[in-house]
């Protein structure tokens, strides 16, 4: 089993576009996830295939369970926070997740 780590929010940064990501998410929020060594693996290759990995704008085309499996995790995580830290924002209709610098590290 491998932890993967993630940023989540419903709030979304503009950021440039010039080439480069839209947006971000902002890096308030956070959740992990346990993953079998397969799914981490091919975490590593949506994540390497795209240059980054996020729930926006990445291709997720053949990896349809694994991001049904992260969206679900990060729109419960994300409800479950801001029930805790923000309760006026609770169940909110988008949640914005992206993979965290130290997942990214680990690959």
């Amino acid at each position: 089993m491998n932890k993967a780590k993630f940023w989540v929010d419903w709030l979304f940064e503009a950021g440039s576009f010039d080439g480069e990501c839209g947006g971000n998410v902002c890096h308030r929020y956070s959740f992990d996830v346990e993953l079998t060594d397969e799914e981490f693996e091919e975490l590593y290759q949506v994540w390497h295939s795209n240059n980054g990995l996020n729930n926006w704008d990445t291709n997720w085309q053949d990896h349809d369970a694994l991001f049904e499996k992260l969206n679900i995790i990060a729109y419960r995580a994300l409800n479950d926070l801001l029930k805790q830290h923000e309760p006026d924002h609770a169940d909110p209709l988008d949640a914005y997740w992206e993979i965290s610098e130290e997942t990214e590290d680990a690959f």
